[in-house]
């Protein structure tokens, strides 16, 4: 009897390796096992910071600015951080917002992970970083230096690395943004900081 490895994947499993893979039609076939993300499809987004388009035309980016060897959390963590946006976004013709998608978000991409079987610890650390995304939009550091002993915690946490993946592609995805790869720079040497010291 010849089995192939699919028959005894997991759910997540199979995605996982389209995530990889990438090959041309690889976000045809995540729509059809993740129906939740065809609604990204014509979500607006603010031309000043994302010039790329859409919802979807971001999300493929954020997935597509993975490295070939991505820590399979993070291809996770992209695809699913704007999964929120489609209910919270109002166009209101001068100024596009889509507030509290990261909050929502998280609370969607935690039902679509448990549907697909991934393991409750690396979901939880996916749902973390999912949650926690636009952290970088409130605290408004200039250097690492400024934040207090409640950022430094946070950017302490075991976690925070995946955060720091995951705000690195999203920058990627975001092109034109004036911000670009500025937070991530930033929070990165914070996240040094902590543990060297």
């Amino acid at each position: 009897m010849n089995h192939h490895r699919s028959d005894f994947m997991k759910p997540f499993q199979k995605i996982e390796d389209e995530l990889k893979q990438r090959d041309p039609d690889w976000w045809d076939r995540i729509l059809s096992a993740v129906p939740e993300l065809t609604d990204l499809s014509g979500t607006p987004q603010p031309k000043k910071y994302h010039a790329e388009g859409d919802v979807a035309a971001h999300t493929r980016l954020a997935v597509e600015a993975c490295p070939a060897d991505a820590d399979p959390d993070l291809l996770w963590a992209a695809l699913l951080h704007d999964i929120g946006k489609p209910l919270v976004t109002k166009d209101e013709g001068d100024r596009i917002t889509a507030h509290g998608h990261h909050v929502i978000g998280a609370e969607i991409a935690d039902q679509i992970l448990q549907r697909l079987e991934l393991p409750a610890v690396r979901k939880d650390k996916i749902i973390w970083a999912i949650r926690h995304h636009t952290f970088h939009l409130s605290w408004n550091h200039e250097g690492p230096e400024d934040a207090s002993t409640r950022h430094r915690r946070f950017a302490a946490d075991p976690r925070f690395p995946l955060l720091l993946q995951l705000l690195r592609v999203d920058s990627v995805a975001s092109l034109k943004n004036p911000r670009g790869m500025k937070a991530y720079e930033l929070y990165k040497r914070l996240r040094d900081m902590v543990v060297s010291s």
